[in-house]
């Protein structure tokens, strides 16, 4: 095996006592507080609630396009529902509807709330040549822009919530203008080689695809550092549909809209990084308990030397959540040969039934299914 093919060290992994887990909650577009979306969004804050407390995950993460039109109103509405849950953990960026007008000032505002209530990370501001208007020199003036990034890390993995919204031009009538500007590509580039030194996983949030970005060179440029570095995930909204796509190193995920949805019932994902394991898998509001992510092992389709397999002790690490309260256990199963035996759960935890994963719209080469009754698949989670 070549140096190239070669697992970064933080793709291997190190278990850690608890694996990284956060809700992704897909795309709102709020309008009214009395619409559907704004309804749905409050019942799937409640049902959070109910597992919150028990400090079971780590965060709630919402990708962006929070206001349909970028209006103080609609970030109101968001605003009353965080409130009844003031001590749930959330991360957000803004999307391409929080800029719809044009300007991003109402975005601002809200955001600056939920830094003064919540202990959210305040935008770090650059310095960036804006479009000339009416300006016959055609001079690019400088203007400063807060942009909506932050590194944090949780359950030692890194964090980077990367905002490809705040750098665009925001000109209307020009369509989607995702951009990173200079500035932000070298903060993420420098934290990127930083955690591949250190041996640390990552984790990104950003609203879109790299493959979105207004300018070609970026698109190539983002995609090949997510990948020389290892990025364990990439999760994003902008798609409005669940999706898993896997580039043999690199997992990218989206979730369903909350506000514009066409890909069935409404809901969110739950995504782990167990050590060298990242899983993710999609819980429909309307799905009974109990709910079962398994986070270890993982099913891998490219071979790798036996000394980067993640197995241990061939049982098996799952998150079962059931109302009121989730519980982690450790499973394996009960004849001790796998398929097509019956699971059961160790050190005297109590079994959980589980179900098939529901299938994504792309096309993936991640495997997701849980399995806690007779065995019909492979194992559960994605491997990187």
């Amino acid at each position: 095996m070549s140096d190239a093919s070669m697992p970064t060290a933080a793709e291997r992994g190190t278990p850690t006592a608890e694996p990284l887990v956060f809700l992704h909650v897909g795309d709102l577009h709020l309008t009214k507080p009395d619409a559907r979306n704004a309804a749905d969004f409050r019942a799937i804050l409640d049902q959070i609630a109910i597992i919150a407390p028990q400090h079971l995950l780590d965060f709630v993460y919402l990708p962006g396009d929070l206001a349909e039109n970028g209006w103080a109103c609609e970030y109101a509405i968001l605003a009353d529902a965080l409130a009844r849950h003031p001590h749930l953990p959330v991360r957000l960026i803004p999307g391409d509807h929080d800029r719809q007008q044009g300007a991003m000032a109402d975005f601002q505002a809200f955001h600056a709330g939920l830094v003064a209530s919540r202990g959210l990370p305040a935008p770090t501001v650059w310095t960036l040549d804006q479009p000339p208007v009416g300006s016959p020199e055609e001079t690019w003036p400088p203007a400063e822009i807060p942009h909506f990034c932050a590194c944090e890390d949780f359950q030692g993995v890194r964090c980077l919530f990367v905002d490809i919204v705040s750098p665009g031009y925001g000109r209307k009538g020009i369509g989607l203008d995702f951009r990173l500007g200079p500035d932000q590509t070298q903060w993420l580039s420098a934290a990127l080689t930083k955690a591949a030194e250190d041996g640390v996983p990552v984790a990104v949030f950003m609203h879109a695809y790299p493959d979105d970005l207004r300018e070609p060179d970026d698109r190539l440029d983002v995609a090949g550092l997510f990948r020389a570095t290892g990025v364990r995930l990439v999760e994003m909204g902008h798609t409005h549909y669940n999706e898993l796509a896997h580039d043999g190193r690199t997992l990218y995920a989206a979730a369903r809209s909350v506000g514009q949805n066409e890909d069935g019932s409404v809901g969110y994902a739950v995504a782990a990084i167990d050590g060298p394991v990242t899983s993710w898998r999609f819980k429909a509001l309307d799905r009974p308990w109990p709910f079962v992510l398994i986070t270890s092992p993982a099913a891998r389709r490219r071979p790798r030397p036996p000394a980067w397999s993640p197995t241990r002790a061939g049982g098996s690490r799952s998150a079962p959540w059931c109302s009121p309260t989730r519980r982690r256990a450790t499973c394996m199963p009960a004849s001790g040969q796998g398929h097509g035996s019956a699971w059961r759960t160790r050190a005297g935890a109590p079994t959980r039934r589980g179900w098939p994963g529901r299938g994504t719209r792309a096309a993936s080469r991640s495997r997701r299914c849980t399995r806690t009754g007779p065995a019909t698949g492979p194992t559960s989670s994605t491997p990187t």
